[in-house]
């Protein structure tokens, strides 16, 4: 699939005509950044996770998203019932399994909800995504080196143009098992299914020093999977212009000689303004 950058510059405004409506079902730490940042780049989120009204709610969403941040004994059942409803109805779901391999409780309830519901993006750093895969596969993959380490991806597990082929394969094996558009993301973020693999080099340092910023991602690859546009394109090019506006907000904050709140601030505009005209040739998507 060769990526059709003039429509990546349309996406923007495709997700904003839409107003794609986002079932959130997520951690209560980044709950308000994620909301925010689905407002900003046009959709429209929801956060309903009452057993009395999920599947309800997940009927009238454009898209799933279910993240395990912050799993308590009601999330599995919960999350099991929207996402089979969605699955019903062909709505698409993206999993963000925060901290898998941590411990034994919150890896069960990601590995029990996968044999439930069927993912169409998973999107996870390299140690969350080489653990879910070596869950899953009885063949030698990458595995990680070290557990994750809270939200972010051990030290030994970070990309480097040493390892990034290990990687890129890992994420294919897990597309293969689970059916998912894998997104994994580090220094260079990697797009792939099972045939294809795209390497999203845009963003920046300042990105991992704010809270959530896993989060907003999900966020919007949500909404602009919401689109009509083909799930792999929508994702590689949200997960590009993601990192786009996060190198633009870390100029803004350098002029202005901020900090993270500076910086945080600025990449919210940023995700909110962005546009065809300001995106155009900022893009760094390449094939491995």
């Amino acid at each position: 699939m060769e990526i059709n950058l003039e429509k990546a510059e349309a996406l923007p405004r495709l997700v904003r005509e839409k107003k794609p409506l986002i079932h959130c079902i997520t951690n209560y730490v980044t709950a308000t950044d994620l909301a925010n940042v689905i407002l900003s780049c046009g959709g429209s989120p929801i956060m309903a996770d009452h057993p009395a009204e999920v599947k309800e709610m997940t009927r009238l969403s454009d898209c799933l998203l279910l993240n395990i941040g912050t799993p308590k004994q009601t999330t599995l059942d919960v999350m099991i019932e929207a996402g089979m409803e969605a699955n019903r109805l062909g709505i698409p779901i993206i999993l963000d399994p925060v901290g898998i391999g941590s411990t034994p409780f919150r890896t069960e309830l990601i590995l029990e909800l996968l044999k439930k519901v069927t993912m169409t993006i998973i999107r996870g750093n390299t140690s969350e995504i080489s653990t879910l895969c070596s869950k899953l596969s009885k063949t030698n993959v990458k595995k990680p080196s070290h557990l994750p380490r809270g939200v972010d991806a051990s030290d030994e597990d970070q990309m480097t143009d040493d390892n990034i082929s290990a990687f890129s394969e890992t994420a294919v094996l897990l597309s293969g098992i689970t059916k998912a558009v894998i997104v994994m993301t580090g220094i260079t973020d990697i797009i792939a299914d099972q045939e294809h693999i795209y390497l999203v080099k845009n963003g920046c340092q300042e990105m991992s020093g704010i809270t959530g910023s896993g989060c907003m991602l999900d966020g919007v690859l949500a909404s602009y999977a919401a689109t009509s546009n083909p799930i792999f394109e929508s994702v590689t090019i949200a997960t590009a212009l993601y990192g786009l506006c996060g190198e633009r907000a870390a100029i803004k904050t350098k002029e202005c000689k901020g900090g993270t709140g500076s910086f945080h601030r600025y990449f919210m505009d940023e995700i909110n303004l962005s546009s065809q005209a300001e995106q155009k040739g900022g893009l760094k998507i390449e094939l491995p």
